[in-house]
């Protein structure tokens, strides 16, 4: 073997890194199947709380994101001082109290509460875990552990639907959240034996946790707002009231931002151009794609009539894809620049989303009417959200690489619970093919303002 030959060997992984990988891909897994189970599970925990709308249920998504989203910035602030395993238990601690209270919830409050719980353990467990895997690797193989963990997320939100959706169909709902706790358990027994401790910086700067509350409760109130405003009455006081604390909230968070020594988006991130631009696309992208798998959830129980099952087998089509497309769509972004693969990708996302605007009859074939559709917005999905997170920190020092990145999951998982509550409002609790063609209507608009901005990154990034 020559010397050139040798030099371009990989590091050999030692047994116990893949222990480590396996571990943390476990957590990943639970993450991913809670929240895929979720989109699939609304109907029927509508049907158990016959009292409850359709926008009061969809809190269950929507405040799992708004407490995900505050709580993530703070989490890695949290693993730098405390410990990654450390944080990572207390994290999957409140996502198994999470599960075990949403399988017990008597109400839909309480069920949101839940999911709260779920959000913030999440949080700090997903990043955590990513962490562990990362530093556990030889740094030339590092790409790999990478890979395999964020495949894990995938191949959970492709097989959740359906494990889901049988469980759902062959008991209920409650006892398709009940996987979360056998199989968090055992990662959480599984890390205590192989998982080891970071090392703890006590000097690393405190997080801004009111920061971090003030995005939550000011994007709850926004989304309140929206789902409740028609309902309620625009110039009803509580809605007048909501309003303003929007606009104090918002506010507050500006003034926080420019004076905290550690704000939970840094003022040097806002002065990036690639950054900004990339951060607004993923965020209007954000609206779109997160909303869409509720929206199509919804229409297959409201107005295509099918079961759980075949629902769940439908919702997996845009998550295989996504999943496909993820693992080339980077090498191309290498090869060619973000926005000659970002553009195209969302562009087919948009075609996925007219082309159910057109076919969302009644008594839709799925393989003429709806598959298509599904297929065009998975390869977009695959595409859109990855690669604007892998502009974002295009031109971002390294030093600045795992804040720039949490403000990205940030920003997706607040567009998502806001995406939600829009789509909601639009689809109403009569819900009509007609209303359904108007939401994915609305997924194609904030799309098409998404690649508008993504256009204007530069070619090369």
């Amino acid at each position: 073997m020559s010397s050139e030959e040798r030099s371009t060997e990989l590091t050999r992984v030692p047994h116990l890194a893949w222990k480590i990988l396996i571990a943390t891909c476990l957590t990943n897994f639970v993450i991913g199947l809670d929240l895929s189970i979720t989109n699939i599970a609304i109907p029927n925990i509508q049907e158990t709380f016959t009292s409850a709308s359709t926008s009061d249920v969809s809190w269950c998504l929507t405040f799992y994101m708004l407490t995900y989203a505050g709580a993530l910035i703070v989490s890695g602030r949290w693993a730098d001082r405390f410990g990654r395993v450390q944080v990572l238990n207390s994290g999957f601690i409140c996502l198994i109290l999470g599960s075990g209270l949403l399988i017990v919830a008597p109400s839909v409050p309480l069920v949101v509460v839940a999911r709260g719980f779920i959000g913030v353990g999440a949080a700090m467990a997903a990043p955590a875990s990513l962490g562990i895997a990362i530093a556990a690797l030889p740094v030339d193989r590092r790409a790999t552990a990478v890979t395999i963990w964020s495949s894990t997320l995938a191949l959970s939100s492709a097989v959740g639907p359906v494990i889901g959706g049988f469980v759902i169909e062959l008991s209920s709902w409650r006892w398709a959240f009940a996987l979360n706790i056998p199989i968090g358990l055992v990662a959480l027994i599984w890390g205590a034996r192989v998982l080891p401790e970071t090392n703890r910086d006590p000097s690393a700067r405190r997080p801004d946790i009111v920061g971090s509350v003030a995005i939550t409760v000011t994007t709850s109130v926004l989304a309140l707002l929206i789902v409740k405003g028609s309902e309620w009455g625009w110039s009803s006081p509580i809605i007048l009231a909501l309003i303003g604390s929007t606009i104090f909230g918002t506010g507050f968070l500006a003034q926080r931002i420019m004076r905290h020594p550690d704000p939970v988006l840094p003022k040097g991130l806002l002065a990036i151009r690639s950054f900004r631009v990339a951060i607004a696309s993923l965020f209007l992208f954000g609206l779109g794609f997160f909303s869409s798998m509720l929206t199509v959830v919804l229409y297959f129980d409201d107005i295509a009539n099918y079961s759980t099952v075949r629902a769940g087998f439908g919702i997996s089509v845009l998550a295989v894809m996504a999943f496909t497309t993820a693992n080339f769509s980077g090498r191309l972004a290498d090869r060619f620049g973000y926005r000659r693969v970002l553009i195209p990708g969302m562009c087919l996302f948009i075609l996925g989303c007219l082309w159910l605007y057109q076919n969302a009859g009644t008594d839709p074939n799925f393989v003429v009417d709806v598959f298509p559709a599904l297929l065009l917005m998975g390869l977009g999905i695959g595409s859109g959200p990855t690669l604007l997170s892998a502009a974002a920190v295009s031109e971002v020092e390294q030093s600045d690489f795992s804040v720039a990145g949490a403000v990205a999951q940030t920003s997706r998982q607040l567009s998502g619970a806001i995406g939600i509550s829009i789509a909601v409002v639009i689809i109403g609790d009569a819900a009509d093919p007609n209303s359904f063609r108007s939401a994915f209507l609305f997924l194609a608009f904030v799309v098409m303002l998404a690649a508008f901005l993504a256009s204007r990154l530069h070619s090369s990034n």
